[in-house]
């Protein structure tokens, strides 16, 4: 059962990734590093395992010389890094099945602002980097507005997508804890999709804050799973505010919430199990 609340309350937001959910390493020095990453690769390749791994121990001047300024290579593939705690998440392997939904998710909010003339008005920001005090953080994807309001800096989007394919939910949760943290409120909405690695379920929600905003508040759980051929969805459609997105009231009737229905959810979940192959 998912529970309603993100309490971000303490040090870093990577601190409840333990070994209990992803591998976690010790960073020594470079060689000892890419060594461990070659093992975590050929790993990966042999079995359903974790894409991540979690290195302990890195401070900003070696985030900063071996993974940020990394053009490419696997000091390149870290996805956030956690400054109080000194602890950087490294992408090990992409899986097909997580590139499809994320990928397949930015074509249905396009179709779905379409009909409104919105869809030129939305910047895809996609895997772009942003930096806080508490660290950094690529997402899945995200987006902004075209315009923004007066006074709202471009350094955050407003929506963020965050895909799962073999993480557990502590990763998705220190996802969530990360943007509507380190953006000060910027981040209204964290859309986390989850992927369940063994069997046809695809768990989708909707994340913000509301009234307090140091907890991290979901507003709606969708839930697609098959059992023989019978695609069942429950929890939908799903609905993301237009003012959120957009960061202005919708000019009614024209604009309204964007509205994501079953067809197009079950559209995504087919792609994605077409690649799970299950």
């Amino acid at each position: 059962m998912a529970m309603d609340n993100v309490d971000p309350a303490g040090r870093g937001f990577l601190g409840d990734l333990a070994p209990s959910v992803l591998p976690v390493y010790q960073y020594r020095d470079r060689e000892q590093l890419l060594n461990t990453i070659k093992q975590a690769v050929a790993t990966a390749s042999k079995a359903t395992t974790s894409e991540w791994f979690l290195i302990k121990r890195v401070n900003n001047s070696i985030f900063t010389s071996e993974f940020l300024l990394a053009k490419e290579g696997p000091f390149a593939s870290w996805s956030s890094y956690d400054a109080q705690l000194d602890r950087v998440l490294l992408r090990v392997t992409k899986s097909k099945a997580h590139e499809v939904a994320s990928e397949i998710f930015q074509v249905l909010l396009y179709d779905a602002i379409k009909p409104m003339g919105m869809d030129r008005s939305l910047d895809p920001t996609g895997s772009a980097t942003h930096h806080a005090a508490i660290g950094a953080k690529e997402a899945d994807k995200a987006w902004q507005p075209f315009r923004l309001p007066r006074g709202r800096s471009k350094d955050w989007p407003s929506v963020v997508l965050e895909v799962a394919f073999s993480e557990s939910r502590d990763k998705l949760q220190s996802d969530i804890r990360y943007w509507l943290r380190a953006s000060g409120g910027d981040v209204k909405v964290v859309i986390t999709l989850q992927i369940n690695q063994h069997s046809p379920n695809i768990t989708i929600e909707d994340w913000g804050t509301q009234g307090d905003k140091s907890v991290n508040h979901l507003h709606q759980t969708v839930q697609i799973s098959r059992k023989g051929s019978k695609i069942t969805t429950t929890g939908s459609p799903l609905v993301i505010e237009f003012e959120k997105l957009f960061l202005r009231p919708p000019i009614e009737p024209r604009e309204r919430n964007i509205q994501i229905d079953d067809g197009e959810l079950q559209f995504l979940a087919e792609k994605v199990w077409d690649w799970q192959g299950i």
